[in-house]
């Protein structure tokens, strides 16, 4: 009889398994479409094109770009600054990638978004930011910018150590 009942009980359970494993399955990341060309460390040139805020917002600006994959996570820094984050691919068609970068602070929240085309050591494309402060819950200012970048790579294996990141 326990026999009986234990074969019956696993029965159920297979049964059951396939519908559980479906509704728990994930999305598929986008970060492994991401070309390895793009990994590494880049010397960035930046012209503002678009801006609702001049003042605030650079014309132009060169920085230093480390892009680096850890399994599904891509994190952009800059060596020089110390600045970080964690990017999310939103879009990949063959050598062109769309990034997004979304903060949330009390008062005011950001999202950037670089659409990057890679063509051998370089790549071209825009970085998109809007800036959206907010007071009481109320939305009370919105800023963008765009600029047009220029990437040069520096080289393929992250420099940041040297900067003790």
């Amino acid at each position: 009889m326990k026999k009986i009942l234990l074969t019956l009980f696993s029965v159920v359970c297979m049964c059951c398994l396939p519908s559980i494993a479906t509704v728990i399955v994930g999305n598929v990341s986008m970060t492994d479409k991401v070309p390895n060309e793009f990994f590494g460390d880049w010397k960035v040139v930046s012209y503002c094109t678009q801006s609702t805020n001049k003042e605030y917002f650079g014309s132009s600006s060169v920085d230093i770009w480390t892009l680096k994959r850890n399994g599904d996570t891509i994190t952009l820094m800059n060596p020089i600054s110390g600045a970080r984050a964690d990017v999310t691919v939103d879009d990949v068609k063959g050598k062109t990638v769309k990034f997004e970068k979304r903060s949330y602070y009390p008062d005011e929240e950001s999202i950037e978004t670089p659409i990057l085309t890679l063509q051998g050591d370089n790549f071209t494309g825009v970085d998109k930011i809007s800036i959206k402060t907010f007071k009481d819950g109320k939305l009370i200012k919105e800023d963008y910018v765009e600029y047009k970048v220029k990437g040069t790579k520096i080289s393929g294996a992250p420099i940041s150590g040297i900067f003790g990141l």
